[in-house]
C-alpha cells in the first residue's frame, strides 16, 4: 500500500497546484463554507504548513484541541497569501517532503498529532487525505473543479485506519471516542470510498448506516 499511496500523493499534488494556479486572484479572500475561520488563500496556505511539517516543523500536538491550536500558529507563521506565490511554494516544498517521507523505512516509529505514535504509511495517507480534501474544500469556495478519485480516497480511508507501530492505535484514534475505531476500521474497506471520506470529514452528511453510526464517536477530523 506504500507505493499506492505515494504515487497517489504526488498525483493528487499536481491535480492541487494546478488548481490553485487556476484560482483568479480575486478570490483569494472568499470565506472557505468547510472552514470558515479561513480564505480560500488561508486554506492553501495550510496544505503548505502540512508539506513544512514532514520538511522539519517537528512541533506536534499533544491532544486533538492542540492539534487545532498548532494549526492556526503555523498558518500564522506562514504570511503568504498569494497564490501564484503560494502556487510555486506549493510545488517545491511538496515533492520535497515526499521525498523526506520516502527515505523513512516502513518500522520507523515517530510521534504524530494527538499525542500518538506512526510510522511513514499512515502519515502518508493523511497527507494525501488533506490534499483530496481541501481540493474540494477549494473548489467549493472559488467554483473551481475537483474530483476525489474513488481509488485515493480509498487509499487514505485505509492508511489512516491502519493499526500503529508496536502495537499502538490507528493515526485518528485521538479523534475518535471509544469505540470508534472498529467501526472506523469497518467504513474503510466500504464500497462508497468518497461519501465516507466526504462525511468522516464533516463536508456532507452521512450517506450509509455504517457512516452514519460512527459520526458518533468522531470528536474532530
Amino acid at each position: 500500500m506504500r507505493n499506492q499511496i505515494e504515487k497517489a500523493l504526488e498525483a493528487a499534488h499536481r491535480r492541487f497546484v494546478d488548481a490553485v494556479r487556476a484560482t483568479p486572484p480575486d478570490v483569494a479572500d472568499r470565506t472557505v463554507p468547510a472552514c470558515p475561520d479561513w480564505s480560500a488563500a488561508d486554506l492553501v496556505a495550510h496544505v503548505l504548513t502540512v508539506y513544512r511539517r514532514a520538511l522539519g516543523d517537528r512541533r506536534r500536538s499533544k491532544t486533538p484541541e492542540e492539534t487545532a491550536e498548532l494549526n492556526a500558529t503555523v498558518l500564522a507563521e506562514t504570511p503568504e497569501r498569494d497564490l501564484a506565490v503560494l502556487a510555486d511554494l506549493l510545488d517545491a516544498d511538496g515533492p520535497a517532503s515526499f521525498e523526506v517521507l520516502k527515505s523513512f523505512p516502513a518500522d520507523l516509529s515517530f510521534r504524530f498529532h494527538g499525542g500518538g505514535r506512526t510510522t511513514v504509511t499512515p502519515v502518508s495517507a493523511v497527507i494525501l487525505g488533506e490534499l483530496l480534501i481541501h481540493g474540494h474544500d477549494l473548489a467549493e469556495t472559488t467554483g473551481g473543479t475537483w474530483e476525489i478519485p474513488a481509488d485515493e480516497a480509498l487509499l487514505a480511508l485505509r492508511g489512516t485506519s491502519a493499526p500503529g507501530p508496536d502495537g499502538h492505535p490507528p493515526i485518528f484514534s485521538a479523534w475518535l471516542k471509544p469505540g470508534g475505531e472498529t467501526l472506523l476500521a469497518g467504513v474503510s474497506q466500504g464500497d462508497d470510498p468518497v461519501g465516507t471520506m466526504l462525511a468522516l470529514y464533516r463536508r456532507t452528511a452521512p450517506a450509509s448506516p455504517e457512516v452514519a453510526a460512527l459520526a458518533p464517536y468522531l470528536r474532530s477530523l
